[in-house]
């Protein structure tokens, strides 16, 4: 059970100690992939409302074009870029910190820009950014440039902030020492009784002869 006890410890403190040098102090867990296919770029709900903490949707084009950030309900994002070329985010990958992209559609992109199903948007030369809260999902974010222009070699960041995930991290490897130590502690001192008593058992006796009266 020491041993066990002892392992245990050292892969919380190894894990915790890993994680709170990823996060840093503000727990900031960033990913990021770069779109070559022309199109607009969308991150779904599965992604986007993965975690209940805000998302900080970053977007930025090499050419240093225009952008539009626009976030909205699912299943109206899915209708108006319908039949467009698009470029979805369908998962990440922690602690590589990259993204996957799908592609779908080859029709020509079209101008969101003016639709009415936006809850917010952000605009921007080059670079882009929008800041999403939970609450209102299921919800998807679309970049586009903000015309019928089909974007290209974009890089798109998603960066989620919380810093009691650096805390719990903090404490996963304060536990894993803790419980490193004494169980290393209680294994050295077993094992040095256990040769005490082994040495005490196979020590030559020295016998006395008394004298017969």
């Amino acid at each position: 059970m020491g041993a066990v006890a002892a392992a245990l410890g050292i892969v919380l403190l190894v894990v915790g100690a890993w994680m709170v040098v990823v996060l840093g102090p503000s727990g900031e867990a960033q990913f990021s992939t770069t779109s070559k296919a022309p199109g607009a770029v969308a991150v779904t709900p599965d992604v986007l409302n993965a975690l209940d903490v805000p998302v900080r949707v970053t977007a930025t084009r090499r050419d240093g074009g225009s952008l539009l950030l626009a976030v909205g309900p699912s299943p109206d994002a899915r209708s108006i870029l319908a039949g467009s070329a698009v470029s979805t985010v369908s998962g990440v990958h922690y602690p590589q910190g990259s993204m996957d992209l799908r592609t779908s559609g080859t029709g020509a992109s079209k101008d969101v820009s003016q639709a009415d199903i936006w809850r917010l948007t952000a605009k921007g030369s080059r670079t882009a950014t929008l800041v999403v809260g939970q609450g209102m999902g299921p919800e998807t974010v679309v970049v586009t440039s903000g015309d019928d222009t089909a974007l290209t070699d974009l890089t798109l960041t998603l960066t989620w902030n919380n810093r009691a995930w650096f805390f719990e991290a903090l404490a996963m490897a304060t536990i894993g020492a803790v419980l490193a130590t004494f169980a290393i502690n209680d294994l050295w001192q077993g094992g040095f009784l256990a040769v005490q008593r082994h040495a005490a058992k196979t020590k030559p006796q020295t016998q006395t002869h008394g004298a017969t009266v």
